[in-house]
């Protein structure tokens, strides 16, 4: 391994209070989109500008690092791992799924069909916008986008299974659906829902069961940072084909945000409804109007956001050393 150089130091040290700021929003709505089944945080990471190095800095973590910490002490570790990035996209995500538990199973129960369509014309107008960071299109990267939108799809149309109720299960459950979050269009809440883990954790979160929680997280990190060394490896040796199989991932997954679909809808498309045909098979009004205004946020709120660059990378320059 070699020496840390010094231009992560000097990247790090351009990066302005706002910066970080930024970056706390960013992990704040990687939180709220955690907690909504069909919707994966990656994806807010993914479409904000930030998806690459977060996976790189998670990617960093590991037995190697302590060479860091002993050679050169706690700020050369620190900034090793990109420490301050992940404290504060971390930070973000965790403050927000605390906070926002409550109101968005409130949301999911009571206002599930206008939540879907902000969410779906969120991520509608977020795949061509994430297919522009690829560097060289060539015909090919059409294979890996398909790749991509039959693995989105099919994972929405799995239905849920009977699991052990144990606590083996709630770390196994961890593992899989925190792996989820790094990937664009994978929902680690689907995933527990298909699991039958989803409302176990959600309960977990607002009792504050500390017990659950430690066990999911311990799950959870083990998945990430594997996850993480995989993917970082196939944006060093195949960049442009892993953003088309990822925004392949985003676009599959959209059938899971459909906004007219009832309870038995999840796991398949018998519950997907056109407007129309709503309110005649559940008895709920589609909400024709709240929908489309809903919809139309969503594009707008990417529209906007495009506008604004993410915060400068201080692996940038110092990619090639992700051990």
């Amino acid at each position: 391994m070699s020496a840390e150089p010094t231009t992560t130091a000097e990247s790090i040290a351009r990066r302005s209070w706002r910066d970080y700021l930024g970056l706390v929003a960013r992990g704040s709505c990687m939180g709220v989109a955690d907690t909504i089944p069909g919707v994966s945080g990656g994806t807010v990471a993914f479409i904000s500008g930030i998806y690459e190095e977060l996976v790189e800095s998670l990617a960093r973590l590991g037995p190697a690092r302590l060479q860091d910490l002993r050679i050169g002490g706690p700020l050369r570790f620190w900034r090793s791992i990109n420490g301050s990035f992940l404290l504060a996209v971390f930070g973000g995500a965790l403050i927000t799924l605390f906070a926002v538990a409550e109101v968005m199973n409130w949301l999911l129960n009571d206002h599930r069909v206008v939540l879907w369509a902000f969410f779906f014309g969120l991520i509608l107008a977020s795949v061509p916008l994430v297919l522009t960071r690829m560097r060289h299109w060539r015909p090919g990267h059409l294979l890996w986008g398909g790749a991509g939108i039959a693995v989105g799809l099919g994972v929405t149309l799995l239905t849920p299974g009977s699991t052990p109720d144990a606590l083996w299960m709630v770390f196994l459950a961890g593992m899989i659906a925190i792996s989820a979050m790094v990937l664009p269009g994978i929902s680690g809440s689907f995933l527990l829902l298909l699991m039958n883990q989803y409302e176990t954790m959600v309960a977990a979160v607002v009792e504050r069961d500390l017990l659950l929680i430690a066990i999911f997280g311990a799950g959870a990190v083990i998945g990430i940072l594997s996850v993480s060394r995989l993917l970082s490896a196939l944006y060093h040796r195949h960049h442009d084909a892993t953003v088309a199989l990822l925004t392949g991932f985003m676009f599959g997954s959209l059938n899971a945000l459909w906004p007219w679909q009832d309870a038995s809808g999840t796991g398949g498309l018998s519950g997907h409804h056109w407007p129309w045909q709503y309110e005649a098979a559940t008895g709920s009004p589609p909400q024709l109007l709240a929908v489309l205004i809903c919809f139309a946020f969503g594009i707008g709120l990417i529209a906007w956001f495009a506008r604004f660059d993410p915060p400068p990378s201080p692996l940038a320059d110092v990619a090639d050393e992700v051990a």
